[in-house]
């Protein structure tokens, strides 16, 4: 299927850890490659990087990363991704490729949480912020212990962050004392927080000194009912240096003995105390629990550090659980778009071979493993007529799933249509690309190859096909004896792009015996293992010993799986009674052969 997509949907990666290096800007025009390797377009100079290491790709408005057989692997939020499964991006997800962390920034995908900035504490100096020694990691009280029990149950039962927030912040500030918790995560590289969970007294307790604070009621969220999300966002300013600090992964603090050391705006705001928490997912910390007490606010319990640091293991163990589910259900929902998209495109599709008129076609459909939508069709123009004008199209339809399934459907539906009134192809493509115009988004768009044959024996001079390539391009004439070329055609812009595009038909010539291979751009830019493309010189060799639409089909076909897991497809040749290999290919690959009798 095409992979071509005219709105863009920009990727970058934002290094949250690891050796320093700018951050990484994706393009959404091609398949970018991460490795240790020359040949890869991003490069990542590190031992324990493979030289083919990961791939990130845009695929109908959806990134996808696919880790490439690496030898220590690529994890998407924690999790361990299977090799050669992509894997979707979402906005603000964390990629651990060898010692760097990323993390995933979508033009237009911010968070639905608040983002807050820290407050500066003092510069770049963190001399006020204290780690607390593992003699106070201790709990020292069973009714500690029996919260911390407690609260483990509600976090084992967290199916997502913010529940996770809300069932860790409740307790937070049942066993601490502390009158202000937060659940939040850091905004890249920079200084600002994602706030996901607050629990405060109420409205007014962010701000010290405020009256009525004791008569706001709490929602189920730790926000009270008269205090909005944006509003916590607002009085809610954690300490910069703090957050640095305990991203080393370790529970650090300051405290009212350290008073001397603060940053005017913690003065300003009153902090007299506070502790931070990292809740570490692996080796980085993905989240931080953060509590502080203000003004003349209690002092808080002596072994809330402690108390801190069970919680945030517990919840580290819990974000990786959620992480895991999350990618399940991202892959479980992908898969079955697309299988929903290739049963409708069975449905469409006409049998793998027979004899229409006066020519004999064969075809193959084979579907990748990120896209679903390629569209094929014979219609014989004059069926009562055995030398009468055959219509072949072969096309990509831009997307994936359902949503691509229906446009490939609307598109060889209204083409069958228009064919009932004319056998003109150009007039047949204007019609066509007028119609889905005004009915597809940008970027929802068709490249079509439509050709007519009009057959004609050689005693009369041979017959005609009569073509628009509307942004297609992937066609060969083979004529008897001779090897297979490929003809240069005006060609126009894919369907649904411009409304107001008008197609141009081109007519060549066309001897008895010759043959016409059309194929999808899944053939042409399959990659190998190393990260070429299979491209036309391999199309073409690929033909060469093919004596017939069959042969065509299968020789063609067998080569671009063999281009894709040469290693896979050698091991099941060594064996007699090996089934045959389950090759995962990049994309759609639909391969068709008209022959055109004598």
């Amino acid at each position: 299927m095409a992979t071509t997509s005219i709105s863009t949907k920009p990727l970058r990666l934002s290094v949250v850890a690891g050796p320093a290096m700018e951050n990484i800007e994706i393009a959404p025009d091609k398949q970018t490659v991460l490795g240790r390797a020359g040949i890869a377009d991003v490069r990542l100079l590190d031992e324990t990087i493979s030289r083919r290491h990961a791939q990130l790709a845009l695929r109908a408005d959806t990134w996808l990363i696919t880790d490439l057989e690496s030898r220590h692997g690529t994890t998407l939020n924690g999790v361990q991704l299977a090799p050669n499964a992509p894997a979707p991006l979402q906005h603000g997800d964390m990629i651990r490729i060898g010692p760097w962390i990323f993390r995933v920034l979508l033009q237009g995908g911010g968070p639905t949480t608040s983002i807050v900035a820290t407050t500066d504490d003092g510069g770049g100096s963190i001399s006020r912020v204290q780690r607390v020694p593992e003699s106070e990691l201790s709990l020292r009280a069973q009714e500690r212990l029996d919260l911390l029990i407690d609260a483990a149950a509600g976090i084992a039962g967290a199916d997502s962050e913010v529940t996770l927030a809300d069932a860790v912040l409740d307790v937070l500030v049942k066993a601490t004392s502390f009158p202000r918790a937060a659940f939040i995560k850091r905004v890249g590289d920079s200084d600002a927080v994602e706030l996901v969970g607050y629990k405060g007294a109420d409205a007014s307790s962010a701000v010290p000194g405020a009256p009525g604070a004791s008569n706001v009621k709490q929602t189920e969220t730790g926000f009270p009912a008269s205090f909005s999300r944006t509003a916590a966002a607002k009085a809610f300013a954690p300490s910069r240096s703090l957050i640095r600090a305990a991203s080393e992964g370790q529970v650090v603090r300051i405290d009212a003995g350290s008073s001397a050391n603060y940053g005017q705006s913690i003065i300003d705001m009153g902090i007299h105390s506070a502790i931070c928490a990292p809740v570490m997912v692996g080796a980085s910390a993905a989240a931080y629990l953060y509590l502080d007490s203000r003004g003349s606010e209690d002092a808080v319990a002596p072994d809330s550090a402690a108390f801190c640091q069970a919680l945030s293991k517990i919840c580290g163990l819990a974000m990786a659980k959620i992480s895991a589910m999350a990618l399940a259900d991202r892959q479980k929902k992908l898969e079955a778009d697309l299988q929903a998209a290739r049963d409708a495109q069975s449905l469409i599709m006409p049998v793998p071979t027979a004899e229409v008129g006066a020519i004999t076609y064969a075809m193959h459909s084979e579907p990748g493993r990120i896209v679903a939508g390629d569209l094929f069709d014979v219609i014989a123009l004059d069926p009562s007529n055995p030398r009468g004008k055959v219509a072949v199209l072969l096309g990509d339809v831009a997307g994936k799933g359902v949503g691509a399934a229906l446009r490939m459907a609307t598109a060889q539906a209204f083409i069958n249509a228009m064919l009932k009134h004319t056998a003109d192809p150009a007039e047949v493509m204007n019609a066509t690309n007028k119609h889905l115009a005004t009915r597809c988004d940008a970027g929802q768009f068709i490249s079509i190859w439509f050709g007519i044959f009009d057959p004609r024996p050689a005693s009369e001079g041979g017959g005609t096909l009569t073509i628009v390539d509307a942004g297609h391009g992937y066609w060969l004439l083979k004529p008897p004896g001779q090897e297979p070329q490929r003809l240069e055609t005006v060609g126009g812009v894919p369907i649904g792009v411009d409304s107001d595009y008008c197609y141009t038909s081109e007519t060549v010539a066309i001897k008895p015996g010759s043959r016409v291979i059309l194929y999808s751009d899944g053939v042409h830019e399959q990659p190998s293992p190393a990260g070429d493309e299979f491209g036309l010189q391999r199309t073409i060799a690929a033909l060469s010993s093919s004596n017939n639409p069959e042969e065509d089909v299968v020789n063609l076909v067998q080569s671009v799986k063999a281009h894709a897991a040469p290693q896979l497809v050698a091991q099941a040749a060594q064996g007699p009674f090996a089934a045959a290999p389950v090759v995962n290919l990049a994309d759609d690959v639909t391969v068709a052969s008209v022959f055109v009798h004598e």
